[in-house]
């Protein structure tokens, strides 16, 4: 039993030292790998970042979008702000609201785009910050200019606490659109922000914000409404003398907002200040000549408006109906009128030029838009009001295919004891069918129809004029009236993911 037992100890602490032996010849056990973690506590998408108690979501889309009559996004060729579109692609000096056989009937555009939503929980709440951007290629992106790529910005803000700071959807709109084109009617602007939303529970909120002013300045007109403030020596564009002043202070926005199973409402109002350069009228000092150190005349502005969304699911799954009213006076672009949510107009219209030998003519309309026009006698300025009314309708006939239609108004009165006072009115209609053949996949048509019309107006309403030289101007003949309209859309396939 003895000679057993010490077989087996010495068997036993060979084993060891054998297995000590081989244990040393391993290499170091590596360290766990942190895999990124799935974020459940702001929905689906949402992953930790490694070392981090930030949650990320990276998303964004690959758009190609081709438009006739249209530039920017799907926006129909009348106003200031898409004066691309009434250019020929690298050559050419006519300009808006000039129009002729040679200006292009399409354009193009791809453009990529990357978000990022970086949530964090804190002892005041979540903070959040969002960036969306990316870059773009367009036939062509103005006068003169071939085609190339642009960088693309779009959002970029930080949440905290209530607060919002950064560039990001006004306080004053609710964003909402079913349509690839930004209805000329009823306000959707991106802007500079810095903003307070308090929560009420129940999907109550109301909110206060200071906004850029200068993404709102329609612009001040120095000259009576329908002078011409100037002639061109050769054919570039109509304007008036824009006697802004620099901006003094912000926009003041707010809002009140319900969000219920039913749908949202939104009641908004703005205070926009309006800081034109005071005229002068001497002979030292003639009107229609700013100088250093020229004192303004200031004024303010204001708009209200109200929206509401209805979710209509007794008709459909998706269904939705979407209405928008505004009022505004000294304070244009809170009704809208450029097509597009980067930028406002100073004008609407558009002209088309023909040539018959030596005389040359054209028809249609152009209207400038002013936050305030000088009035031509008093040296001060009155402010230019108006109205707008938009609804749109979404309409899903299968889950993966929707329609929706549009119709939007805008009246803009100016002051009638201005020199040539001439009221502009805006209306358009479109439909556009939008399939998703697959998840996130969506291809769609779009067509508009828009119109501007207006009142008496001497300011280039079915002008006619003799060129003794080519693209100079002799002399000028003012008509009446003036109305003008476009068919416009395109279609758009476009990858979200």
């Amino acid at each position: 039993m003895k000679m057993v037992k010490s077989l087996l100890l010495g068997s036993a602490a060979g084993l060891v030292a054998v297995a000590g032996a081989n244990a040393a010849d391993l290499p170091v056990k590596a360290k766990a790998v942190e895999y990124v973690k799935v974020c459940s506590a702001y929905g689906a998408g949402y992953y930790y970042v490694p070392g981090t108690d930030t949650c990320l979501k990276i998303g964004g889309y690959a758009r190609a979008d081709y438009y006739v009559n249209g530039v920017g996004t799907f926006n129909p060729a009348i106003s200031s702000t898409t004066a691309a579109a009434f250019n020929n692609p690298g050559v050419g000096s006519a300009v808006y609201p000039f129009t002729s056989d040679r200006t292009p009937n399409y354009t193009t555009r791809v453009r990529g785009v990357f978000d990022f939503d970086a949530r964090t929980a804190t002892d005041y709440g979540v903070l959040r910050s969002y960036v969306r951007g990316g870059i773009e290629w367009n036939s062509y992106s103005g006068a003169n200019n071939a085609a190339g790529s642009n960088l693309y910005y779009e959002r970029a803000f930080i949440q905290f606490a209530g607060f919002t700071f950064g560039y990001t959807q006004s306080f004053f709109d609710t964003g909402i659109d079913y349509m690839m084109t930004t209805p000329y009617a009823g306000s959707n602007q991106w802007n500079t922000v810095i903003a307070y939303t308090a929560q009420f529970g129940n999907g109550f909120s109301a909110s206060l914000a200071l906004e850029d002013a200068a993404n709102r300045v329609t612009g001040v007109q120095g000259t009576a409404v329908g002078a011409l403030a100037t002639v061109p020596s050769a054919i570039g564009g109509l304007s008036y003398t824009n006697y802004q002043g620099g901006t003094q202070a912000p926009d003041i926005v707010g809002n009140l907002r319900v969000d219920q199973a039913w749908g949202s409402a939104q009641l908004s109002g703005a205070l926009h200040q309006v800081v034109a350069i005071t005229p002068v009228n001497s002979a030292a000092y003639p009107t229609g000549v700013s100088y250093l150190g020229q004192s303004t005349d200031t004024t303010w502005g204001w708009a209200i408006g109200g929206s509401v969304e209805l979710k209509l699911p007794v008709i459909s799954p998706g269904d939705s109906l979407y209405i928008q009213a505004n009022y505004a006076d000294g304070a244009l672009s809170y009704l809208g009128l450029s097509g597009t949510v980067q930028g406002r107009a100073t004008s609407l219209g558009r002209t088309d030029i023909n040539t018959f030998g030596t005389f040359t003519s054209y028809s249609g309309a152009f209207y400038p838009l002013a936050d305030a026009v000088w009035n031509g006698s008093t040296l001060s300025y009155d402010t230019e009001s108006g109205w707008a009314l938009q609804g749109q309708y979404r309409h899903y006939w299968m889950p993966n295919l929707r329609s929706a239609v549009y119709a939007g108004y805008v009246d803009v009165s100016v002051p009638q004891n201005t020199v040539g006072a001439a009221d502009v009115k805006m209306w358009q209609v479109g439909l556009n069918t939008i399939w998703s053949p697959v998840k996130n996949l969506d291809l769609g048509l779009e067509v508009l129809y828009s119109k501007v019309e207006g009142g008496n107006n001497t300011l280039a309403n079915n002008v006619s004029y003799f060129p003794n030289a080519v693209g100079t101007l002799s002399s000028v003949t003012s008509g009446v009236g003036g109305s003008t309209d476009v068919w416009s859309g395109g279609l758009r396939a476009q990858r979200n993911f």
